[in-house]
């Protein structure tokens, strides 16, 4: 193929156009994909046809967006058994790993951890009153009581840090910095109720920074005042 055919006057590839459209009709399939699995599991009650339909969707736009990007950018095209290698090899890849880590997921627990916020919210609806079904050969759920230290080390520590210091690990990424709570001027303009305020509805509802965002739809009131306690416990004397 001459250099004229491969490209076009501009020095763009011919097939950029063409990759470009590729890409916005799998953005909206990516959008829309999960919406309808909702949409069956709300009609049907049917879960698992809702999270194959998921995984489809997620996992085959993946792997053709990968296809995409070794036929036209990464100059394989001609090289069709080595990309079909590639291929078959990172989906058994992935089939290991799903296969491994979905089960202790599913579970909310593994070998070396647990999820103490799902098992939270499964204890809260329960409370609630909300119906569930349980198999007769299926343990009964067991009651996980809300431990704010715990919570706060799974939920805040990864911006605000474990004591409070705003040096957690997402924390250094972020603009602005999160806030030392260990810091005299921190409280110079702030008092219980703000810390509430915040944590109900998020930082921008005080007009702080939106990257702080509202965790009432997680934590119900008590839970919340609990959290604003532990925040107060890193206050300088």
């Amino acid at each position: 193929m001459s250099d004229h055919q491969e490209h076009h006057d501009d020095g763009h590839h011919v097939n950029y156009f063409k990759i470009y459209i590729i890409l916005l009709v799998l953005l909206v399939i990516s959008v829309v994909g999960p919406i309808v699995a909702d949409v069956i599991r709300e009609v049907t009650g049917v879960a698992w046809v809702a999270t194959l339909l998921t995984l489809v969707t997620a996992f085959g736009i993946a792997v053709y967006k990968a296809k995409l990007v070794i036929e036209n950018f990464m100059h394989l095209k001609w090289e069709k058994r080595i990309m079909k290698w590639m291929l078959t090899t990172s989906l058994l890849l992935m089939a290991l790993m799903f296969a491994g880590i979905s089960p202790d997921v599913m579970n909310h627990e593994g070998n070396n951890w647990r999820n103490v916020a799902a098992e939270a919210a499964v204890a809260r609806g329960i409370d609630s009153g909300e119906e569930e079904v349980v198999e007769e050969d299926t343990a009964p759920a067991v009651e996980v009581a809300f431990d704010v230290e715990s919570m706060f080390n799974i939920v805040c520590a990864t911006c605000h840090g474990s004591e409070g210091l705003g040096d957690g690990p997402a924390g250094a990424a972020l603009d602005p910095r999160p806030a030392s709570f260990a810091d005299p001027e921190f409280w110079e303009t702030r008092d219980r109720d703000r810390i509430v305020q915040v944590i109900t509805n998020g930082a921008a509802s005080v007009g702080g920074s939106p990257l702080m965002v509202a965790w009432s739809a997680s934590f119900d009131e008590g839970q919340i005042q609990e959290f604003a306690d532990y925040v107060q416990t890193f206050r300088p004397n």
